[in-house]
C-alpha cells in the first residue's frame, strides 16, 4: 500500500510541475542592482534584467518539467525552441504583471489559499483516478486526502498562491465586462436554428477561359497593389552537409537486442515490463506497449497483417513498419459487431546508427567548420571535396528554411550573422550533421514586377472573371424577380455559367455543401421570410439569389434550457479576450530590449 502511495506522490510531483508551466506568473529570483555585466543580459523588461544564468536555469527547468509531462527526451529543435521561446515570454509576463499587481496592491492571504484549494481542486488532479469513483471525481475522496502525507500538499498550495493573484489582477481587469441577454440570444440562435434554402449562383471561374492580361494592365495592377507585395530581408544559406545513415551491420545489432528480448519473455519475464524497458514509442509511459482492441483497417497494413494472422498469446516480429520495427503479443481475439478484433501489445525500436559513426560524423562536421572560420568556406569545401548545397532565399517570419524545414537555431543563425559568416555545427533531424554560410542578403523591399508577373497577371484575370460573373448575375435579376421558379431560370440558362441547387439544413455557422461556410450567405437566408427571395448576394467565392424554403422555428424552452451555459461561455470569451488585449497593450507600451540573439537564443 505505501509503494502504491509513494508511487502517487510521483505523479503529483509531476502534475504540480505541469501545472507550474501552466501559470503566466513565476516566482523567479532576479538580480534588479544593476550590477550584472550587460554582456551576460539576454533581455530587459522595464529595467529589469534576465541574465544568461537565470535564463539557463530557467529553461533548464522547463526541459525537465515537459520531459516528466510527456515521458520523452527525444524533443526536436523546434520543441527546444518553443521552450527557449517560453521562458523569454514567461520573463516577460512575469515583470509585467508582477508591476501590476504591485501597483493594484494584490496580496493573498492564508485564508485565500486554504478556501480555493478545498473548494477548487486544481483540474490536473481531478483528472487523476485516485479521486474518482466510477470514472468520475469525487471531492470527498479528494477532500480526505488532505491529511495524507504522501501528497505534496504545501507544493500544491504553492500553486494556489501564484495563481490567486493572477485570478484577482483578472477580475480587476474584467469586471466591466457583460452579456446582454441580446447576445446570448444571438448565440442561441446561431447554434440552433436551422434554415434550408435554394439557390442559383454566378461563379467566376466559369468565365475565366480566354481572359487576357494586357501588359499595361499587369503593371497598373502591380502599383496600386504593391503593398502586397512587399518582401522583408532575405537571407540564403551555403551549406555542407555531413548525412547520418543506418548500415546492414546497425540492423542486425537491433535483430540481436529483440532476440535477447524474447529469451527474456522466454523466461518468464512481462512484456509490459519490456516494453517499457525498450520500447520507443512515445505513449508507451502511459499504456506500457498495450494498443487494446483494434479492428482491420485501424493499424498500418504489416502491423495489421501479422497481428490478425496470429494466434491468441503468440508473440509475432519483428514486423517493419514506416515506424520501425514491432514485437507483437497478441493477448487476445474476438468477435464484436460482427467485425475480428485483436488485442495486443507491441514494442517498437529503431534503427539507429552506432554511436561510434555518429561521434566520426560529428567530429568530420566541427573540424569543417573551424577550418571554414579561417579559410573560408568555400575554400575548405572544394579542399575537402565536399558538395555544397543552397537553401535559396528565405524570409525570417516564414520560419521554415528550403531543403533545411522549421529550424530555428538555423534561422537565428542565418538573421543574426553577417555575410559569409560560418557556423557552428547543427543537427538536422533525420539527415545528419550540417554547417552554414551566409551567402547573400537580399534587403527589404518590393518583390520584382519580374518575379511576380504570373501572381498579378492571374489576379487581373480573376478581377475580370468577378466583373464579368457579377454582371451576368445582374442580368437575370428581373427574372428573379418575377417569381419565376429558379429551377426553369436555370434550366433556361444551360451555358455552363448558371448552377442551381437546394441546400441541406444549416445553421448559421455551418459550411454549406458546394458553398463552403459563407457569412453573406447564411446571414442573408436567416433573414428572409419563408418563400422571400433575396437581392443579389457576394461572397468570396461568387454571386447568390437565394430563396428560403423553411426555417426552424424558435425554441423558448431550448433557449431557457441553454441559457446559462451560453452565457457562461460567452462571459469567459469576452473576458479572455479584454485580459489578452489588455496585456497586449501593456506589452505594446513596456520598455522590453531582446537580446537573444546575441546569444544564439
Amino acid at each position: 500500500m505505501m509503494t502504491k502511495m509513494r508511487e502517487m506522490s510521483k505523479i503529483f510531483i509531476i502534475i504540480i510541475a505541469v501545472a507550474f508551466i501552466a501559470l503566466m506568473v513565476f516566482e523567479w529570483g532576479m538580480d534588479i542592482t544593476g550590477r550584472s555585466k550587460v554582456d551576460n543580459v539576454v533581455g530587459i523588461v522595464n529595467g529589469k534584467e534576465l541574465t544568461y544564468q537565470m535564463f539557463s536555469e530557467m529553461y533548464q527547468q522547463l526541459y525537465e518539467n515537459y520531459r516528466a509531462q510527456t515521458g520523452r527526451s527525444d524533443f526536436s529543435e523546434v520543441d527546444l525552441q518553443r521552450l527557449r521561446d517560453q521562458v523569454w515570454e514567461q520573463f516577460i509576463q512575469r515583470t509585467l504583471l508582477t508591476e501590476q499587481m504591485d501597483k493594484f496592491g494584490i496580496t493573498v492571504s492564508d485564508s485565500e489559499v486554504v478556501y480555493q484549494v478545498y473548494n477548487y481542486p486544481l483540474e490536473e488532479l481531478k483528472q487523476h483516478p485516485a479521486f474518482k469513483t466510477n470514472g468520475i471525481f469525487d471531492i470527498k475522496k479528494y477532500r480526505a486526502s488532505f491529511t495524507n502525507p504522501e501528497i505534496p500538499w504545501r507544493q500544491i498550495e504553492d500553486i494556489y498562491r501564484q495563481q490567486i493573484p493572477f485570478i484577482k489582477l483578472q477580475n480587476i481587469i474584467t469586471n466591466t465586462v457583460r452579456v446582454t441577454e441580446e447576445e446570448v440570444l444571438e448565440e442561441f440562435k446561431k447554434r440552433n436554428l436551422q434554415a434550408k434554402a435554394e439557390y442559383l449562383s454566378v461563379l467566376p471561374g466559369s468565365f475565366n477561359q480566354d481572359l487576357q492580361a494586357s501588359d499595361e494592365e499587369i503593371k497598373n495592377f502591380y502599383e496600386e497593389h504593391k503593398d502586397e507585395y512587399k518582401q522583408e530581408e532575405m537571407r540564403n544559406l551555403s551549406y555542407v552537409l555531413f548525412p547520418i545513415k543506418t548500415t546492414a551491420r546497425d540492423t542486425a545489432h537491433l535483430m540481436q537486442d529483440f532476440e535477447q528480448i524474447r529469451e527474456r519473455l522466454k523466461n518468464g519475464e512481462d512484456f509490459e515490463q519490456l516494453a517499457l524497458e525498450y520500447s520507443e514509442d512515445p505513449s508507451v509511459k502511459n499504456n506500457k506497449g498495450d494498443l487494446g482492441y483494434f479492428t482491420r483497417g485501424s493499424m498500418v497494413k504489416p502491423f495489421e497483417d501479422a497481428a490478425f494472422s496470429a494466434k491468441k498469446g503468440e508473440i509475432v516480429g519483428p514486423i517493419e513498419t514506416a515506424y520501425g520495427f514491432h514485437l507483437i503479443y497478441v493477448e487476445d481475439k474476438r468477435i464484436k459487431d460482427g467485425k475480428e478484433e485483436v488485442k495486443a501489445r507491441h514494442i517498437l525500436m529503431k534503427v539507429t546508427p552506432a554511436p561510434s559513426y555518429l561521434e566520426e560524423q560529428e567530429s568530420k562536421a566541427r573540424f569543417f567548420a573551424e577550418d571554414a572560420k579561417e579559410k573560408g568556406f568555400e575554400i575548405m569545401a572544394k579542399e575537402e571535396g565536399l558538395s555544397v548545397k543552397q537553401t535559396g532565399f528565405f524570409e525570417e517570419e516564414a520560419g521554415f528554411i528550403p531543403g533545411i524545414g522549421n529550424n530555428p537555431a538555423v534561422m537565428n543563425f542565418a538573421f543574426s550573422s553577417d555575410l559569409n559568416e560560418v557556423s557552428g555545427i547543427y543537427s538536422l533531424e533525420n539527415k545528419g550533421y550540417a554547417v552554414f554560410s551566409v551567402s547573400a542578403i537580399k534587403p527589404a523591399g518590393y518583390r520584382p514586377l519580374e518575379e511576380v508577373r504570373t501572381l498579378v497577371e492571374n489576379r487581373v484575370k480573376l478581377e475580370k472573371a468577378k466583373s464579368l460573373a457579377r454582371e451576368y448575375a445582374l442580368s437575370l435579376q428581373d427574372e428573379v424577380k418575377s417569381g419565376k421558379p429558379f429551377k426553369e431560370i436555370y434550366e433556361a440558362h444551360k451555358d455552363g455559367k448558371l448552377f442551381y441547387d437546394v441546400t441541406p439544413m444549416f445553421t448559421m455557422e455551418s459550411s454549406i455543401p458546394r458553398v463552403g461556410r459563407s457569412v453573406e450567405f447564411a446571414a442573408t437566408a436567416f433573414a428572409l421570410n419563408v418563400g422571400d427571395i433575396s437581392d443579389l448576394v457576394e461572397s468570396e467565392r461568387g454571386f447568390y439569389y437565394i430563396k428560403l424554403l423553411e426555417k426552424t422555428a424558435f425554441d423558448s424552452a431550448a433557449f431557457e434550457a441553454q441559457k446559462k451555459s451560453i452565457h457562461d461561455t460567452l462571459l469567459t470569451q469576452k473576458k479572455n479576450q479584454i485580459f489578452a488585449k489588455w496585456y497586449e497593450d501593456l506589452k505594446a507600451h513596456a520598455d522590453i530590449v531582446d537580446r537573444r540573439k546575441k546569444f544564439g537564443l
